[in-house]
Protein backbone atom coordinates (compact mmCIF):
# COMPACT_ATOMS: atom_id res chain seq x y z
CA UNK A 1 0.00 0.00 0.00
CA UNK A 2 1.74 2.99 -0.82
CA UNK A 3 1.13 6.30 0.93
CA UNK A 4 0.67 9.57 -0.79
CA UNK A 5 2.75 12.40 0.99
CA UNK A 6 1.61 15.91 0.79
CA UNK A 7 3.22 19.02 1.63
CA UNK A 8 0.85 21.30 4.06
CA UNK A 9 1.96 24.99 3.72
CA UNK A 10 0.24 27.39 6.56
CA UNK A 11 -0.16 31.19 5.19
CA UNK A 12 0.13 33.71 7.81
CA UNK A 13 -3.16 35.38 9.59
CA UNK A 14 -2.54 38.93 7.91
CA UNK A 15 -4.84 40.33 10.62
CA UNK A 16 -2.66 39.56 13.21
CA UNK A 17 0.76 39.71 11.70
CA UNK A 18 2.58 42.54 13.63
CA UNK A 19 5.99 42.76 15.87
CA UNK A 20 6.36 44.75 18.87
CA UNK A 21 7.98 47.06 16.64
CA UNK A 22 5.16 47.96 14.72
CA UNK A 23 3.19 48.83 18.02
CA UNK A 24 5.70 51.77 18.68
CA UNK A 25 4.96 54.13 16.53
CA UNK A 26 1.61 54.50 17.54
CA UNK A 27 2.60 54.61 20.71
CA UNK A 28 5.13 57.03 20.60
CA UNK A 29 2.43 59.17 18.47
CA UNK A 30 0.36 59.31 21.29
CA UNK A 31 2.83 59.91 23.62
CA UNK A 32 4.15 62.84 21.34
CA UNK A 33 0.23 64.10 21.32
CA UNK A 34 0.20 64.14 25.09
CA UNK A 35 3.86 65.83 25.64
CA UNK A 36 2.52 68.51 23.19
CA UNK A 37 -0.55 68.88 25.23
CA UNK A 38 0.57 69.37 28.38
CA UNK A 39 3.20 71.94 26.71
CA UNK A 40 0.63 73.73 25.24
CA UNK A 41 -1.60 73.79 28.73
CA UNK A 42 1.61 75.13 30.75
CA UNK A 43 2.90 77.93 27.86
CA UNK A 44 -1.41 78.73 27.88
CA UNK A 45 -0.99 79.42 31.78
CA UNK A 46 2.22 80.95 31.72
CA UNK A 47 1.08 83.60 29.13
CA UNK A 48 -2.65 84.23 30.99
CA UNK A 49 -0.87 84.60 34.43
CA UNK A 50 1.64 87.25 33.23
CA UNK A 51 -1.08 89.19 31.02
CA UNK A 52 -4.45 88.09 32.92
CA UNK A 53 -6.51 88.91 29.51
CA UNK A 54 -9.60 88.93 31.38
CA UNK A 55 -10.38 90.04 34.79
CA UNK A 56 -13.07 87.82 37.60
CA UNK A 57 -14.81 89.23 39.84
CA UNK A 58 -13.73 87.42 42.83
CA UNK A 59 -16.86 88.28 44.82
CA UNK A 60 -18.99 86.39 42.78
CA UNK A 61 -20.19 83.26 43.64
CA UNK A 62 -22.08 80.25 42.78
CA UNK A 63 -23.08 79.67 46.10
CA UNK A 64 -25.10 82.58 47.90
CA UNK A 65 -24.56 81.85 52.08
CA UNK A 66 -23.93 84.29 54.32
CA UNK A 67 -20.58 85.80 53.74
CA UNK A 68 -21.39 86.61 49.94
CA UNK A 69 -24.58 88.35 51.15
CA UNK A 70 -22.29 90.20 53.51
CA UNK A 71 -19.56 91.77 51.00
CA UNK A 72 -22.41 92.37 48.36
CA UNK A 73 -24.55 94.06 49.98
CA UNK A 74 -21.24 96.04 51.86
CA UNK A 75 -19.97 96.67 47.97
CA UNK A 76 -23.38 97.88 46.50
CA UNK A 77 -23.49 100.74 49.65
CA UNK A 78 -22.51 103.97 49.57
CA UNK A 79 -22.25 104.49 53.03
CA UNK A 80 -19.22 104.81 55.23
CA UNK A 81 -18.82 102.40 58.49
CA UNK A 82 -16.89 104.26 61.40
CA UNK A 83 -17.65 100.97 63.28
CA UNK A 84 -17.87 97.17 62.87
CA UNK A 85 -18.76 93.90 64.81
CA UNK A 86 -16.86 90.35 64.39
CA UNK A 87 -18.77 87.48 65.99
CA UNK A 88 -20.77 83.90 65.72
CA UNK A 89 -24.31 83.56 65.89
CA UNK A 90 -24.18 84.63 69.31
CA UNK A 91 -23.30 88.41 68.25
CA UNK A 92 -26.04 87.99 65.21
CA UNK A 93 -28.25 86.93 67.69
CA UNK A 94 -27.71 89.95 70.03
CA UNK A 95 -27.97 92.58 67.25
CA UNK A 96 -30.74 91.88 65.40
CA UNK A 97 -32.84 90.36 67.46
CA UNK A 98 -32.06 94.06 69.41
CA UNK A 99 -32.77 95.89 66.59
CA UNK A 100 -35.74 94.16 65.76
CA UNK A 101 -37.12 95.11 68.81
CA UNK A 102 -36.31 98.87 69.04
CA UNK A 103 -37.49 99.23 65.19
CA UNK A 104 -40.68 97.40 66.06
CA UNK A 105 -40.35 95.55 63.07
CA UNK A 106 -39.23 92.29 60.75
CA UNK A 107 -36.06 92.21 59.86
CA UNK A 108 -34.33 90.51 56.67
CA UNK A 109 -31.18 88.91 57.79
CA UNK A 110 -29.81 88.78 54.15
CA UNK A 111 -29.70 92.31 53.35
CA UNK A 112 -29.87 93.86 57.37
CA UNK A 113 -26.20 94.46 58.45
CA UNK A 114 -26.63 97.30 60.40
CA UNK A 115 -26.43 97.65 64.24
CA UNK A 116 -28.89 100.66 65.07
CA UNK A 117 -29.55 100.10 68.57
CA UNK A 118 -25.71 99.66 69.05
CA UNK A 119 -25.85 103.38 66.94
CA UNK A 120 -28.15 105.05 69.38
CA UNK A 121 -25.78 104.21 72.47
CA UNK A 122 -22.85 105.29 70.85
CA UNK A 123 -24.26 108.56 69.74
CA UNK A 124 -26.03 108.87 73.60
CA UNK A 125 -22.39 107.98 75.45
CA UNK A 126 -19.28 109.57 72.81
CA UNK A 127 -21.39 112.09 70.87
CA UNK A 128 -21.13 112.55 66.93
CA UNK A 129 -22.60 110.27 64.44
CA UNK A 130 -21.95 106.33 64.41
CA UNK A 131 -22.90 103.72 61.22
CA UNK A 132 -22.02 100.24 62.38
CA UNK A 133 -21.90 97.59 59.85
CA UNK A 134 -22.74 94.12 61.39
CA UNK A 135 -20.14 91.25 59.74
CA UNK A 136 -20.63 89.08 62.02
CA UNK A 137 -21.81 85.38 61.07
CA UNK A 138 -23.10 82.01 62.52
CA UNK A 139 -20.54 80.00 62.86
CA UNK A 140 -17.58 82.16 62.69
CA UNK A 141 -14.48 81.38 63.50
CA UNK A 142 -11.09 83.61 64.28
CA UNK A 143 -10.28 82.41 60.94
CA UNK A 144 -13.13 83.89 59.31
CA UNK A 145 -12.60 86.91 61.58
CA UNK A 146 -9.74 87.38 60.17
CA UNK A 147 -10.27 86.63 56.59
CA UNK A 148 -13.88 89.19 57.04
CA UNK A 149 -11.48 92.14 58.06
CA UNK A 150 -9.57 91.33 55.20
CA UNK A 151 -12.19 91.41 52.65
CA UNK A 152 -13.91 94.26 54.51
CA UNK A 153 -10.64 96.38 54.09
CA UNK A 154 -10.49 94.94 50.08
CA UNK A 155 -13.91 97.07 49.88
CA UNK A 156 -12.38 99.92 50.82
CA UNK A 157 -14.23 100.29 53.81
CA UNK A 158 -11.89 100.79 57.11
CA UNK A 159 -13.73 101.08 60.40
CA UNK A 160 -12.12 103.00 62.89
CA UNK A 161 -13.25 100.61 66.02
CA UNK A 162 -13.99 96.91 66.14
CA UNK A 163 -15.48 94.92 68.70
CA UNK A 164 -15.37 91.09 68.23
CA UNK A 165 -17.57 88.85 70.33
CA UNK A 166 -15.62 85.50 71.22
CA UNK A 167 -16.94 82.83 72.81
CA UNK A 168 -15.30 78.64 74.11
CA UNK A 169 -17.20 77.26 70.42
CA UNK A 170 -15.31 79.54 68.30
CA UNK A 171 -12.21 77.42 69.71
CA UNK A 172 -13.52 73.77 70.70
CA UNK A 173 -16.08 72.89 68.01
CA UNK A 174 -15.55 69.32 66.94
CA UNK A 175 -17.41 70.06 64.15
CA UNK A 176 -14.46 71.66 62.32
CA UNK A 177 -11.69 69.65 61.70
CA UNK A 178 -9.94 72.44 60.17
CA UNK A 179 -10.36 76.31 59.31
CA UNK A 180 -11.07 75.49 55.66
CA UNK A 181 -14.47 73.60 56.34
CA UNK A 182 -16.37 76.60 57.31
CA UNK A 183 -19.06 78.26 55.24
CA UNK A 184 -17.31 81.52 54.92
CA UNK A 185 -14.08 80.36 54.36
CA UNK A 186 -15.21 78.65 51.04
CA UNK A 187 -15.92 82.22 49.65
CA UNK A 188 -13.64 84.49 51.73
CA UNK A 189 -9.96 82.67 50.92
CA UNK A 190 -11.16 84.34 46.97
CA UNK A 191 -10.44 87.75 48.03
CA UNK A 192 -7.89 87.51 50.64
CA UNK A 193 -4.22 86.81 50.52
CA UNK A 194 -3.50 83.89 52.84
CA UNK A 195 0.48 82.48 52.11
CA UNK A 196 1.61 83.33 55.46
CA UNK A 197 -0.94 81.39 57.20
CA UNK A 198 -0.81 78.03 54.46
CA UNK A 199 0.76 75.88 57.10
CA UNK A 200 -1.90 76.61 59.80
CA UNK A 201 -4.71 76.42 57.46
CA UNK A 202 -4.69 73.04 56.07
CA UNK A 203 -4.28 69.91 57.54
CA UNK A 204 -5.09 67.65 54.27
CA UNK A 205 -2.12 67.44 52.08
CA UNK A 206 -4.79 67.27 49.25
CA UNK A 207 -6.26 70.54 50.73
CA UNK A 208 -2.80 72.08 50.37
CA UNK A 209 -2.21 70.86 46.78
CA UNK A 210 -5.74 72.10 45.65
CA UNK A 211 -4.51 75.85 47.35
CA UNK A 212 -1.05 76.05 45.52
CA UNK A 213 -2.78 74.81 42.42
CA UNK A 214 -5.56 77.66 42.28
CA UNK A 215 -2.68 80.20 43.35
CA UNK A 216 -0.01 79.17 40.63
CA UNK A 217 -2.19 77.80 37.76
CA UNK A 218 -4.14 80.56 36.42
CA UNK A 219 -7.11 77.99 34.18
CA UNK A 220 -7.48 76.21 37.68
CA UNK A 221 -7.42 78.60 39.69
CA UNK A 222 -10.09 80.46 37.73
CA UNK A 223 -11.97 77.34 36.86
CA UNK A 224 -14.54 78.40 38.87
CA UNK A 225 -15.16 82.02 37.61
CA UNK A 226 -14.79 80.40 33.90
CA UNK A 227 -17.61 77.86 35.18
CA UNK A 228 -19.91 80.79 36.18
CA UNK A 229 -19.63 82.43 32.93
CA UNK A 230 -20.31 79.68 30.70
CA UNK A 231 -23.06 78.63 32.89
CA UNK A 232 -24.74 82.20 32.55
CA UNK A 233 -24.24 82.12 28.39
CA UNK A 234 -25.78 79.08 28.41
CA UNK A 235 -28.66 80.13 30.86
CA UNK A 236 -29.04 83.56 29.13
CA UNK A 237 -29.40 81.62 25.82
CA UNK A 238 -31.75 78.45 27.44
CA UNK A 239 -33.82 81.45 28.90
CA UNK A 240 -34.47 82.81 24.54
CA UNK A 241 -34.86 79.44 23.18
CA UNK A 242 -37.35 78.57 26.35
CA UNK A 243 -38.45 81.75 28.23
CA UNK A 244 -39.26 80.44 32.14
CA UNK A 245 -42.62 80.46 32.98
CA UNK A 246 -43.44 84.04 34.75
CA UNK A 247 -46.57 84.08 37.43
CA UNK A 248 -48.03 80.90 39.72
CA UNK A 249 -46.22 78.65 37.37
CA UNK A 250 -42.61 80.14 37.99
CA UNK A 251 -39.90 77.58 39.68
CA UNK A 252 -38.96 79.69 42.81
CA UNK A 253 -36.04 79.35 45.61
CA UNK A 254 -39.01 78.02 48.16
CA UNK A 255 -39.66 75.46 45.23
CA UNK A 256 -36.52 74.38 45.24
CA UNK A 257 -36.02 73.74 49.11
CA UNK A 258 -39.00 71.98 49.17
CA UNK A 259 -38.13 69.83 46.42
CA UNK A 260 -34.32 69.43 47.12
CA UNK A 261 -33.84 70.57 50.90
CA UNK A 262 -30.11 69.12 51.24
CA UNK A 263 -29.10 71.36 47.66
CA UNK A 264 -26.64 74.15 48.68
CA UNK A 265 -28.19 73.88 52.12
CA UNK A 266 -26.82 77.05 53.67
CA UNK A 267 -27.52 78.98 50.67
CA UNK A 268 -29.65 82.47 51.78
CA UNK A 269 -32.66 83.88 50.05
CA UNK A 270 -34.31 87.37 50.90
CA UNK A 271 -36.84 86.57 53.40
CA UNK A 272 -35.46 83.32 53.92
CA UNK A 273 -34.01 84.33 57.50
CA UNK A 274 -36.26 86.94 59.09
CA UNK A 275 -36.36 87.98 62.64
CA UNK A 276 -39.56 89.16 64.13
CA UNK A 277 -40.16 92.14 66.49
CA UNK A 278 -40.11 90.91 69.92
CA UNK A 279 -42.79 92.22 72.63
CA UNK A 280 -41.54 93.88 74.89
CA UNK A 281 -43.83 92.72 77.90
CA UNK A 282 -43.17 88.74 76.79
CA UNK A 283 -39.99 87.20 76.48
CA UNK A 284 -39.42 84.12 73.76
CA UNK A 285 -40.05 80.65 74.68
CA UNK A 286 -36.71 79.38 76.25
CA UNK A 287 -34.91 76.34 73.79
CA UNK A 288 -32.96 74.27 75.48
CA UNK A 289 -30.25 73.14 73.21
CA UNK A 290 -27.88 71.27 75.36
CA UNK A 291 -27.72 68.15 72.94
CA UNK A 292 -26.09 70.07 69.73
CA UNK A 293 -23.77 71.85 72.37
CA UNK A 294 -22.92 68.26 73.52
CA UNK A 295 -21.95 66.74 69.81
CA UNK A 296 -19.95 70.79 69.32
CA UNK A 297 -17.80 69.84 72.64
CA UNK A 298 -17.36 66.30 72.24
CA UNK A 299 -13.97 66.00 71.27
CA UNK A 300 -12.30 69.20 71.62
CA UNK A 301 -8.90 68.87 69.03
CA UNK A 302 -6.45 70.67 70.72
CA UNK A 303 -4.63 71.32 67.23
CA UNK A 304 -7.47 73.31 66.12
CA UNK A 305 -7.45 75.13 69.80
CA UNK A 306 -4.18 76.59 68.79
CA UNK A 307 -4.76 77.55 65.53
CA UNK A 308 -8.01 79.14 66.05
CA UNK A 309 -5.44 81.73 68.77
CA UNK A 310 -2.76 82.02 66.29
CA UNK A 311 -5.80 83.58 63.84
CA UNK A 312 -7.08 85.72 66.78
CA UNK A 313 -3.65 86.98 67.22
CA UNK A 314 -3.21 87.83 63.56
CA UNK A 315 -6.15 89.80 63.55
CA UNK A 316 -4.73 91.90 66.31
CA UNK A 317 -1.80 92.53 64.32
CA UNK A 318 -3.92 93.35 61.21
CA UNK A 319 -5.75 95.99 63.47
CA UNK A 320 -2.81 97.47 64.87
CA UNK A 321 -1.32 97.38 61.13
CA UNK A 322 -4.15 99.28 60.35
CA UNK A 323 -4.60 101.43 63.15
CA UNK A 324 -7.83 100.01 64.17
CA UNK A 325 -9.03 100.24 67.52
CA UNK A 326 -9.91 96.38 68.85
CA UNK A 327 -12.43 95.32 71.42
CA UNK A 328 -12.80 91.81 72.46
CA UNK A 329 -15.20 90.27 74.02
CA UNK A 330 -16.29 87.53 75.72
CA UNK A 331 -19.90 86.94 74.88
CA UNK A 332 -22.36 85.93 77.56
CA UNK A 333 -23.09 82.25 77.73
CA UNK A 334 -25.22 79.89 80.16
CA UNK A 335 -23.98 78.22 82.97
CA UNK A 336 -25.70 75.39 81.67
CA UNK A 337 -23.76 75.71 78.76
CA UNK A 338 -20.35 76.32 80.69
CA UNK A 339 -21.17 73.05 82.09
CA UNK A 340 -21.36 70.66 79.15
CA UNK A 341 -18.06 72.12 78.39
CA UNK A 342 -16.55 71.92 81.24
CA UNK A 343 -14.53 74.32 83.82
CA UNK A 344 -11.30 72.37 82.94
CA UNK A 345 -11.71 73.96 79.28
CA UNK A 346 -13.77 77.02 80.13
CA UNK A 347 -11.37 78.51 82.77
CA UNK A 348 -8.22 78.07 80.48
CA UNK A 349 -9.89 79.93 77.21
CA UNK A 350 -10.99 82.68 79.94
CA UNK A 351 -7.41 83.40 81.32
CA UNK A 352 -6.19 82.99 77.58
CA UNK A 353 -7.77 86.00 76.71
CA UNK A 354 -6.63 87.79 79.50
CA UNK A 355 -3.28 86.98 78.71
CA UNK A 356 -3.74 88.37 75.27
CA UNK A 357 -4.95 91.87 76.37
CA UNK A 358 -1.75 92.41 78.66
CA UNK A 359 0.21 90.84 75.67
CA UNK A 360 -0.81 92.50 72.91
CA UNK A 361 -2.03 95.59 74.99
CA UNK A 362 -5.46 95.23 73.59
CA UNK A 363 -8.77 95.91 75.27
CA UNK A 364 -10.73 92.85 75.57
CA UNK A 365 -13.35 92.07 78.55
CA UNK A 366 -15.52 89.86 80.41
CA UNK A 367 -19.14 90.15 79.60
CA UNK A 368 -20.37 86.63 80.78
CA UNK A 369 -21.74 88.14 83.88
CA UNK A 370 -24.18 85.63 85.77
CA UNK A 371 -25.71 88.02 87.86
CA UNK A 372 -26.16 90.10 85.10
CA UNK A 373 -28.22 87.63 82.58
CA UNK A 374 -30.71 85.23 83.61
CA UNK A 375 -32.20 82.63 81.76
CA UNK A 376 -34.92 85.39 80.87
CA UNK A 377 -32.23 86.80 78.29
CA UNK A 378 -31.68 83.85 76.70
CA UNK A 379 -33.15 82.36 73.16
CA UNK A 380 -31.47 79.04 74.15
CA UNK A 381 -28.19 78.33 75.96
CA UNK A 382 -26.12 80.65 74.13
CA UNK A 383 -27.83 82.99 72.18
CA UNK A 384 -29.11 86.38 73.80
CA UNK A 385 -32.74 87.87 73.03
CA UNK A 386 -33.87 91.24 72.91
CA UNK A 387 -33.80 91.50 76.60
CA UNK A 388 -30.57 89.98 76.29
CA UNK A 389 -29.24 92.22 73.74
CA UNK A 390 -30.21 95.35 74.89
CA UNK A 391 -28.43 94.23 78.48
CA UNK A 392 -25.39 93.54 76.27
CA UNK A 393 -24.77 96.38 74.66
CA UNK A 394 -25.39 98.93 77.53
CA UNK A 395 -23.00 96.91 79.27
CA UNK A 396 -20.30 97.10 76.07
CA UNK A 397 -20.76 100.84 75.94
CA UNK A 398 -20.92 101.42 79.76
CA UNK A 399 -17.46 99.09 79.31
CA UNK A 400 -16.16 100.93 76.48
CA UNK A 401 -16.38 103.80 77.94
CA UNK A 402 -14.42 103.55 80.96
CA UNK A 403 -11.27 102.13 78.90
CA UNK A 404 -9.08 105.58 77.98
CA UNK A 405 -7.67 104.33 74.61
CA UNK A 406 -11.82 102.59 72.88
CA UNK A 407 -13.29 106.02 74.72
CA UNK A 408 -10.73 108.20 72.35
CA UNK A 409 -11.06 106.48 69.54
CA UNK A 410 -14.83 106.58 70.03
CA UNK A 411 -15.12 109.62 70.60
CA UNK A 412 -12.68 111.25 67.45
CA UNK A 413 -14.85 108.48 64.73
CA UNK A 414 -18.14 109.98 66.09
CA UNK A 415 -16.91 113.47 65.57
CA UNK A 416 -15.60 113.22 62.12
CA UNK A 417 -18.36 111.24 61.27
CA UNK A 418 -20.55 113.54 61.94
CA UNK A 419 -18.69 116.58 60.18
CA UNK A 420 -18.59 114.07 57.34
CA UNK A 421 -22.39 114.12 56.98
CA UNK A 422 -22.95 117.81 57.62
CA UNK A 423 -20.46 118.68 54.48
CA UNK A 424 -22.83 115.87 52.29
CA UNK A 425 -25.66 117.28 53.51
CA UNK A 426 -24.62 120.88 52.50
CA UNK A 427 -23.21 119.30 49.03
CA UNK A 428 -19.75 120.36 47.32
CA UNK A 429 -18.46 123.78 47.15
CA UNK A 430 -19.05 124.73 43.29
CA UNK A 431 -15.30 126.54 42.23
CA UNK A 432 -15.29 128.68 39.62
CA UNK A 433 -11.42 128.71 38.10
CA UNK A 434 -10.58 131.64 36.48
CA UNK A 435 -6.66 133.05 34.82
CA UNK A 436 -5.90 135.57 32.93
CA UNK A 437 -2.83 133.28 31.53
CA UNK A 438 -3.54 133.27 27.56
CA UNK A 439 -3.92 129.69 26.80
Amino acid sequence: MKVEERTITIEPDRRTDFTVSDALPARAGRQSIFMCAIAFFVALNMVLSFTAPITFDKFKFPYQGWAWWTFNNLRSSSEVHNVALLGSSLMVSAVNNSDAMYLQKQLNLANYHKAVYLDKLLHDRFGGAFNTYNLAAPGQMPSDAYMTLNAMLRTHQRPDVLVYGVAPRDFYDSSMASPVDTEPFKFLHRLVNLDDSVNKLFKSPWDKLNWILERDVYLYGNALDIGMVVNETYQSWLNRLFPPPTGKDMFTYWDRVALLPNYKPGEIHPLAVVVPPQDPKAPPKFVDNTPEYKERYKKPDKSIYKIQWYFLLKLVELCKRERIELVIVNMPITLENIKVLGSDKYMPYVNSLKVLAEKQEVPAFDLNDFSLYSQRDYHDGVHLNAFGGNKFFKQLISIMGGTFSTSLALEASGHHMHRRKAIAEQGQPKYNFNTDLPL
